[in-house]
């Protein structure tokens, strides 16, 4: 099975002060750093890192603002079965959290199914991570600028609230999907124009960065993986950094379908035919009910997934803002 019709139909950007979505982001380009800028050091400014404490859209915010948008919604919205977000995708299909139970609700309203997952560990979001885990973000700052080939500036504080989104369409099997994703950047190498342009965004060619430690296999490479996948990304860039967070060598960027022929435990096709299995269930499970009120919930464990017998009223705020409600009701 493959993901089919893969198209980016939107990238929006998040601003923190404001706790709102706006169209035609800053977009960042890919460069290649001198041999003259190694080592590139993924601990400076640590110290400075700014966590997102609090700064997260609500539940389908994205999709809420992409579909407010459209000039034409009704027809968009009779075309997908589907709203989701690549992290509950990923879940779905198979991310390395096999030992742990995942939680989820469905919500159907005019026809479309929203899924979400059910945040349990919400004190970690508020917290700074330990240094490694912020190697990822750091090592963009050095190779993502606001402008084709300029000069980075990694003195700036790393600011993990700031980020871009995507939003894809996509069909999987018997389903149309939308669904939304955060973007690192472009690997264009001239300045793309005015990003509401639907003509402009398919010029985009999504970059994506990894960082590994020398010598050590990485084993959320099947992770990364689909996190391109489902992106449409191709080329993929790999950063190795050392046991004192150097990356002293030159970033390898290698193609996103050569690496998955050569991972021999690894099968996009497989991942992609238990995601769409898991919709149908979903699909099948929801029925004709179709309420922006309320929800079923079910869990994932293993390759086994188990729902609810009733649906649940949501609570207050809800998954919908009540403008989003009404604009679907007057289309």
């Amino acid at each position: 099975m493959d993901l089919v019709d893969l198209k980016l139909e939107n990238l929006l950007e998040y601003d923190p002060d404001t706790k709102s979505l706006r169209g035609n982001p800053q977009i960042l380009y890919y460069r290649q750093p001198s041999p003259s800028e190694y080592p590139l050091d993924l601990n400076k400014g640590y110290s400075q890192y700014i966590i997102r404490n609090g700064n997260f859209l609500r539940a389908f915010g994205l999709v809420q603002h992409h579909v407010m948008h459209l000039p034409k919604p009704r027809q968009v919205l009779e075309q997908m079965d589907f709203f989701l977000n690549r992290g509950t995708m990923l879940k779905f299909m198979g991310d390395g959290t096999y030992g742990k139970q995942t939680n989820f609700a469905a919500c159907r309203f005019k026809g479309c199914i929203y899924v979400r997952s059910l945040w349990e560990d919400h004190d970690e979001r508020y917290t700074v991570p330990y240094l490694a885990k912020t190697y990822t973000l750091k090592a963009r700052q050095y190779v993502f600028t606001r402008s084709p080939g300029a000069l980075p500036n990694t003195d700036a504080p790393v600011d993990e609230r700031k980020q871009v989104y995507g939003m894809f369409s996509a069909k999987l099997g018997s389903f149309r999907l939308l669904y939304s994703a955060e973007v690192s950047g472009v690997s264009n190498k001239e300045p793309l124009g005015d990003l509401n342009d639907p003509e402009v965004l398919k010029k985009c060619q999504l970059a994506s960065l990894r960082v590994d430690k020398v010598g050590r296999r990485n084993n959320s490479a099947p992770l990364w993986l689909m996190q391109s996948y489902l992106a449409g990304i191709d080329q993929l860039a790999i950063a190795n950094s050392n046991e004192r967070g150097l990356v002293c060598r030159p970033i390898e960027v290698v193609s996103c379908a050569k690496v998955m022929s050569q991972e021999s435990q690894f099968n996009i096709h497989d991942r992609l035919q238990k995601l769409h299995k898991i919709l149908e269930e979903i699909s099948l499970k929801m029925g004709n009910k179709d309420n922006p009120h309320q929800e079923l919930r079910f869990n994932m464990r293993k390759d086994s997934i188990l729902f609810e017998n009733r649906l649940t009223s949501i609570e207050p705020p809800g998954n919908f803002d009540q403008q989003f409600i009404d604009f679907i009701n007057h289309l």
